[in-house]
């Protein structure tokens, strides 16, 4: 696929593909200047072009990088690649690797905290740990019943379930519009476009299914991270959907803070799950902090 093709190209600076460890392409978009880099992971469902006020921050600062998982907007299918913690951290690796750098922040929204904490703990102990973490609303094994309950698995399943055929129809991409609108055009229909294919349908159902027991090992097994500066960013705000589960995550948050020495709890007050998309520069500032 040609850089110019892929949903929202040359939106978030410099469109460019990486090779994954078995011959997928990941595309990424990068920013900025510098030798201090850092990198987006998104959360389940959504292409990194959510990325985009948090990135245009960065890159005035650092070079940064946001990029698709498999499946998602330009990036190669997933066909049978294995979507746990460990190989989704193989390929943010890839991406990390391709662009050379001094220092290293890795930022992480809902699933996609799990997974840079999975890439940091093995880097740390390889002796090449990063500079710090930002956890943006993170999917967090301190509150692992909101994510392992028989409720739960049975709401991962029907969701998994059914957005093959909610892409094939179109209505997938009208029901992703309503909690990203708060992003501004033309970003907001690029990332739609690119998070609702079917090909990304099948994406964020095979990273559905591994939730529930990868939250279960890393509650289990908790990830070596040492004092590894940290910051963990909080929605304070009960949003529409998870009203229920707020109080739940934030006392997770906090738990994950007291559980690592080098972690600071940042509450995001004027947000509720998508932090990215209601307060972008909280995050570039947490970001930001940790290169300072």
């Amino acid at each position: 696929m040609r850089t110019d093709t892929v949903p929202g190209a040359g939106l978030l600076g410099e469109d460019g593909f990486v090779d994954a460890w078995d011959g997928r392409r990941l595309r990424t978009m990068s920013a900025g200047e510098g030798d201090d880099l850092v990198v987006l992971e998104a959360g389940l469902g959504t292409s990194g072009l959510y990325w985009g006020p948090v990135h245009a921050r960065l890159a005035r600062h650092a070079r940064v990088v946001a990029y698709e998982r498999a499946g998602y907007g330009g990036s190669s299918p997933v066909r049978d690649a294995p979507r746990d913690l460990r190989h989704l951290a193989r390929d943010l690796r890839t991406v990390v690797d391709a662009f050379p750098h001094r220092r290293l922040v890795l930022v992480g929204h809902s699933w996609g905290g799990p997974i840079v904490r999975t890439l940091a703990a093995r880097l740390l102990a390889e002796g090449s740990a990063p500079a710090g973490l930002v956890l943006v609303d993170q999917s967090d094994e301190h509150a692992a019943e909101l994510y392992t309950s028989r409720l739960a698995r049975w709401s991962g399943e029907a969701q998994g379930a059914i957005m093959v055929p909610l892409a094939q129809t179109g209505l997938l991409g009208r029901l992703s519009r309503v909690p990203l609108r708060g992003l501004p055009e033309p970003i907001l229909d690029a990332t739609v476009a690119a998070s609702t294919t079917v090909d990304a349908a099948h994406a964020i159902a095979a990273e559905h299914r591994v939730v529930p027991p990868e939250i279960t090992t890393l509650a289990e097994h908790p990830l070596a991270l040492a004092d590894m500066p940290m910051r963990v960013l909080s929605g304070q705000r009960p949003g529409r959907f998870d009203r229920a589960l707020r109080a739940g995550l934030v006392r997770a948050h906090h738990e994950t803070v007291a559980a690592h020495p080098g972690a600071r709890f940042v509450p995001a007050e004027r947000s509720a799950h998508l932090i990215p998309v209601t307060e972008p520069e909280l995050i570039a500032r947490e970001a930001l902090d940790l290169l300072a």
